[in-house]
């Protein structure tokens, strides 16, 4: 009885595990439609992460006296601008690797299945 009640949660946690896959493919979907947007194309690849990026690494290397909470916060803001690259690179790769899990997590499911049923037949 226990083991069934295992597997009831084994089954629980793969349907979760294949819900949230789902999300990262609608998520990866509507990155390759904003990268096709030309506002966001804009404001964010050539604006943020293009220009502000050379701007940010220009005043690094521009022999200026600069303070220490200036070059601190040029380095935050160099740090904020890698870390949201980092962030789309990441949901990007969640995005394609998705579909082979959800494969992989619904091939699982029926075994798990299978040995719920093989399990109630011995019961019987």
């Amino acid at each position: 009885m226990e083991e069934n009640s295992n597997l009831k949660e084994q089954l629980k946690e793969i349907d979760e595990t294949i819900v949230k896959l789902q999300k990262d493919i609608k998520i990866g979907e509507a990155l390759e439609a904003l990268h096709t947007n030309e506002d966001f194309i804009l404001v964010f690849l050539e604006g943020y992460f293009d220009a502000e990026e050379k701007r940010i690494s220009g005043l690094l290397f521009n022999p200026t006296s600069l303070k220490r909470d200036q070059i601190e916060n040029i380095m935050d803001k160099a740090a904020a601008i890698r870390n949201t690259k980092q962030y789309i690179a990441t949901l990007l790769i969640n995005a394609n690797m998705a579909p082979e899990q959800i494969d992989e997590n619904e091939a699982y499911r029926k075994q798990v299945t299978a040995s719920m049923t093989i399990d109630v037949e011995v019961e019987e």
